[in-house]
């Protein structure tokens, strides 16, 4: 397989330790709505992992919040949305990975949430000057899996070659389905134990960033 110079990062999980936030979120938002997170909670929370496998980021989130509150969803995604920009923690060795390919490497940001949502996320970190450019949900009409969002990064780079970029993220539904369906390849980290879908298929299955130095053309 030819090495990759252009990596396009979904930062929502792929950097930003995004299964602990959306928890954090929900637990905090429950909270302002005075439920505490107490065994019943927690066993109604994992019972839920299984239909998130089967949904977007957004249906994800929408079935947490009425599963548990009965207030307008609207009015619940707002207060979660503001206890979602106070997550901060980064996937263990992201930046540590970030540092190493900094300056070897084309990197593009695409995050799924507005600059105004996920920059909060990114400032402690500073990780963001990582980039070479980045792109925000206020930047596209669409959203992924369109393969607009794709088309347009490429266009406005015409020096990227799409076989050698690479679309990293931990969502099949949205981010890999989107990148194959730009024809461009991907990477789905997941834990080994997580098996290969044959739809969407990614190009690379590994459970953690570092594991991606063979595929990198670092010199």
């Amino acid at each position: 397989m030819s090495t990759f110079n252009t990596l396009i990062f979904i930062p929502e999980g792929s950097l930003l330790n995004e299964k602990l936030a959306e928890k954090n979120a929900l637990r905090q938002t429950l909270k302002h709505y005075g439920i505490d997170w107490g065994p019943a909670e927690r066993i109604k929370y994992t019972s839920l992992q299984k239909q998130f496998k089967l949904l977007s980021t957004d249906e994800q989130i929408d079935l947490a919040l009425s599963t548990y509150l009965k207030e307008d969803l609207a009015e619940t995604r707002a207060v979660f949305a503001q206890k979602m920009q106070k997550q901060t923690r980064l996937v263990k060795g992201a930046t540590d990975f970030l540092d190493e390919i900094t300056g070897s490497l084309r990197l593009i940001l695409l995050a799924k949430e507005t600059k105004a949502q996920i920059e909060p996320r990114l400032a402690p970190t500073e990780l963001l000057s990582s980039f070479n450019f980045a792109y925000f949900a206020d930047d596209f009409k669409d959203k992924l899996p369109s393969k607009n969002i794709f088309f347009k990064i490429l266009k406005d780079h015409p020096e990227i070659d799409p076989d050698s970029t690479l679309v990293i993220g931990t969502n099949l539904d949205e981010e890999i389905q989107g990148a194959e369906n730009a024809n461009l390849k991907s990477l789905w980290l997941a834990p080994k134990k997580d098996k290969i879908p044959i739809s969407p298929r990614p190009t690379l299955h590994l459970s953690k960033l570092a594991d991606l130095d063979f595929y990198l053309d670092l010199d």
